[in-house]
């Protein structure tokens, strides 16, 4: 998933940015977070399993490329069916 991001949601934020530079407010690392796929890991920790920041990165995106909602969806569908695997083998 965060080759993915790297791949296609990077260039989306750039544009984004470009087009309305005050679009993510004060967030630094909301421009470099999909630099990188290690950037990108952490945005995906960030938003999937702390709940965090989905509306600084994911919601702008979204609403500019609703194909983009994939990725994000897919990425925390991908997780969900992890650990509900890991309980029900130890269960």
């Amino acid at each position: 998933w965060a080759m993915l991001m790297v791949e296609m949601v990077h260039p989306i934020i750039q544009d984004l940015h470009k087009d309305d530079p005050g679009i993510f407010g004060d967030c630094e690392q909301c421009l470099r977070a999909t630099q990188s796929v290690m950037d990108a890991n952490l945005l995906l920790f960030k938003t999937v399993i702390a709940g965090d920041s989905w509306g600084l990165i994911a919601v702008p995106v979204i609403e500019k490329h609703p194909a983009t909602a994939i990725i994000f969806v897919g990425s925390l569908l991908t997780l969900v069916f992890g650990v509900l695997n890991l309980i029900v083998a130890v269960v």
